[in-house]
């Protein structure tokens, strides 16, 4: 079970979903990071089993960047019919209960509850990290405490380097 899941817009936070990622994975366990481009397997039925990961998850990272906000009000959900996958994710992850964290990237503030659907708008008053490419590896480090402290389940990697 994937204790960390990775929310993210394919059109503005890819890239660093794909990072951080990586550099989790690292640190936790690749089988410790859910980010559904590289967890889902060939064949899964990824509605089904995205719903599964959000549900199994401890906790939730939601990518913030700078066109997130702008996706909401947009209104253009082409990846899934009504409220996107993003929504979708993240209003499955409030019902459940589960630790949600906003991530800053580079560039992007934090959003209001009056520019957010209300399905997503307490996403507003959580308290946020950053992530930016200047400070990959402080920012990861940063996280990394928070997560371990915020769900004890999530236990780092023991490497056979250090």
């Amino acid at each position: 079970m994937s204790r960390i899941f990775i929310n993210y817009r394919r059109e503005g936070g890819a890239y660093a979903a794909a990072l951080l990622d990586e550099l989790l994975s690292r640190r936790f366990g690749e089988g410790q990071v859910f980010r559904a481009a590289r967890s889902l397997p060939p064949g899964s039925d990824y509605s089904d089993a995205i719903s599964a990961a959000v549900v199994e998850c401890a906790m939730m990272l939601v990518l913030i960047d700078e066109g997130w906000v702008d996706y909401f009000e947009s209104g253009d959900f082409s990846s899934l019919p009504g409220k996107g996958w993003v929504t979708e994710e993240i209003e499955s992850a409030i019902k459940n209960a589960k630790v949600i964290v906003p991530v800053l990237l580079a560039g992007a503030k934090m959003p209001t509850e009056e520019r957010l659907p209300a399905e997503v708008s307490r996403v507003a008053r959580l308290q946020y990290v950053r992530f930016d490419y200047r400070n990959t590896r402080q920012d990861v480090e940063f996280m990394s405490e928070w997560i371990v402290s915020l769900c004890p389940q999530v236990q780092r990697v023991r490497h056979a380097s250090g």
